[in-house]
């Protein structure tokens, strides 16, 4: 079996997936930074596949959790997304799930404590809005059960709101990170 042809059409479709992804962002307007992209996607039709380049939010039960955001009440909202292709979003007390969502992907990023300041508009990455656009909500994550869970920030009440188990979880001040475009 030559493996090389393996690794070069890997490397090839990674490439064309990227420059698709993009393609399709850029035509429907997805709100960007540089360093970080939202881009399309639907459980049915991902093949098992996350993008490689996919943000990394972190993990539950020892399993990757990824940045995601889907529409609830009308509104985009970021969130975490499973390995298994589920968007889960923290709303109400609740934790809502979706198979039809958006990942953020990118290479330019970090995560960065700033004691529940919000960060300069330059650097924090844009997840959705509330309360029929008059509120911009921002990714964020918080430590819960030893391990970080990605999430949206409100900022009237200073809040990074993430969901485990069914429920929605608040942490406010120096409990949660904001991600960070580079």
């Amino acid at each position: 079996m030559n493996t090389n042809f393996t690794k070069v059409s890997s490397l090839k479709f990674s490439r064309i997936a990227t420059l698709l992804a993009v393609g399709i962002a850029v035509s429907i307007g997805v709100p960007a930074l540089a360093g970080v992209l939202w881009v399309n996607y639907e459980k049915k039709k991902t093949n098992n596949y996350i993008p490689t380049n996919a943000v990394l939010g972190g993990s539950q039960n020892g399993k990757k959790l990824y940045v995601c955001q889907a529409i609830h009440d009308k509104e985009y909202t970021p969130g975490k997304l499973t390995e298994a292709h589920n968007c889960f979003i923290p709303w109400g007390n609740k934790e809502h799930r979706y198979t039809k969502y958006r990942v953020l992907t990118g290479n330019n990023w970090r995560w960065r404590n700033t004691g529940g300041e919000l960060p300069s508009s330059g650097d924090r990455v844009w997840g959705g809005n509330e309360d029929n656009g008059g509120n911009t909500l921002y990714v964020c994550r918080a430590k819960y059960k030893g391990e970080y869970i990605p999430g949206k920030y409100y900022h009237p009440t200073k809040t990074c709101y993430v969901s485990f188990g069914g429920l929605e979880y608040r942490f406010t001040k120096k409990n949660f990170e904001f991600l960070i475009a580079n």
